[in-house]
């Protein structure tokens, strides 16, 4: 049940990722660049998947060193808790005060787009952790994988959150679908903001109830 949680999740934050600065940024950068787009987007996914691999490595060592405590039997009620703070924080607009990296894409790499500027992006956003990130998503992505006590488990759900990430900033149709919701306004936020908010307040609330029922 927590690798499928897990899974979830993982997903779940490369899709909301796109609500972030920077996810703005790899959609402008790639329909200006001056490359092959569609090698550019092949290059971006490709180092997207392995800065997630990386990741997906440091959680799984966390969790290897976890699993030596005697915490087993209480994974399934640390996870219900940390979710549920996660859920309060985001309806309360309080995520903001969890711990995020701060790096900030240079501008020459959204100015002069090249296969060398996507390797790099992809890379550092494939782990995720270094830049900001938009809501509480990827971070219950982070606890879960730690908490899931399974080194494997990690590091394909670490692959599995960078390849989702980079191919979704690559299709056209994703890059049309973000622009219409960004010129849109509900409820003093933009449309693409308030969905996100929506997927993420569905997924945390619909893992604790499905670990309720089990």
């Amino acid at each position: 049940m927590l690798t499928a949680i897990l899974f979830m999740f993982a997903i779940g934050a490369a899709v909301a990722s796109v609500d972030t600065t920077c996810g703005l940024n790899v959609l402008g950068s790639l329909d200006s660049t001056k490359v092959n787009r569609t090698k550019y987007a092949l290059v971006y996914t490709v180092s997207c998947t392995l800065g997630g691999l990386a990741a997906g490595v440091a959680l799984g060592g966390i969790g290897y060193l976890l699993s030596l405590a005697p915490i087993s039997g209480l994974q399934s009620t640390l996870v219900m808790a940390g979710l549920g703070v996660l859920l309060l924080l985001d309806v309360l607009n309080m995520s903001r005060h969890l711990p995020s990296g701060n790096f900030i894409v240079p501008s020459e790499w959204i100015q002069h787009a090249g296969y060398r500027s996507a390797a790099l992006w992809g890379s550092i956003l494939g782990m995720g952790f270094i830049t900001l990130q938009a809501g509480v998503l990827f971070h219950a992505y982070m606890f879960v994988s730690v908490l899931t006590l399974s080194w494997q488990a990690s590091i394909a759900a670490g692959a599995c959150f960078g390849v989702v990430r980079g191919a979704l900033f690559s299709l056209p149709f994703v890059r049309s679908v973000v622009y219409a919701w960004l010129g849109h306004r509900w409820l003093k936020r933009t449309l693409l903001t308030a969905v996100r908010q929506i997927l993420s307040g569905g997924l945390i609330l619909g893992a604790i109830l499905w670990m309720l029922m089990v």
